[in-house]
Formats: C-alpha cells, structure tokens, sequence
C-alpha cells in the first residue's frame, strides 16, 4: 500500500475515534510504514493518532517518526499525564470547609 492512500485512512480513522482500527492498520502495516503514512499530516494529526494508541505502540510509533516531528510527540510517550501530579513549586490544595 502507498502511503498516500494509507494515509487517508489513518485520517478517517482518526475523524472517527476508532482506536481498533488504527491499531489494525498499526499491525498489518508495520510500525515503519505506519509512521511514514502518519508524518503526512500535520503535527495535531499525528497526535490525535498517537493517542489513540496504548504506550507501548504510541513508543514504537514515534520511533519511526522523522525527527522534527519525534520530538514533538515524545511528551506523549511518557506514562501518565503531568497534570496528574503536582509540580513541586505548586501550591497544596486546600481542604474543604466544614461548615
């Protein structure tokens, strides 16, 4: 498959949400031509794309990556959200008033 048309749609996979599907694609086309395919589109498509995929295959995703474009997404390969976890200069949040 050429990576135009694989492209398309990874796009239309992307529109719909449908994580199975680009995993599926993921699969039977390969990690490289996968990300080749992916880095078409602007960087918010790609990671729209990246997120719908588990870590491990977001990881070996952006790998293949160009590198302009790697590291860019290499916030998304790390597990958990920074807003989950309070910054150290961050002030503790207050207990709730009993009234």
């Amino acid at each position: 498959m050429h990576y135009k048309i694989l492209y398309i749609s990874l796009r239309r996979l992307i529109g719909e949400r449908d994580a199975a599907g680009l995993r599926s694609r993921l699969l039977q086309h390969g990690p490289v031509m996968f990300a080749r395919s992916l880095a078409l589109g602007s960087p918010r498509v790609v990671a729209d794309a990246l997120s719908l995929l588990p870590i491990s295959e977001r990881i070996n995703v952006v790998r293949h990556l160009p590198p302009s474009l790697r590291n860019a997404m290499k916030p998304l390969c790390i597990g958990g959200s920074q807003h989950l976890h309070p910054q150290s200069w961050s002030s503790p949040v207050p207990a709730p008033r009993r009234a």
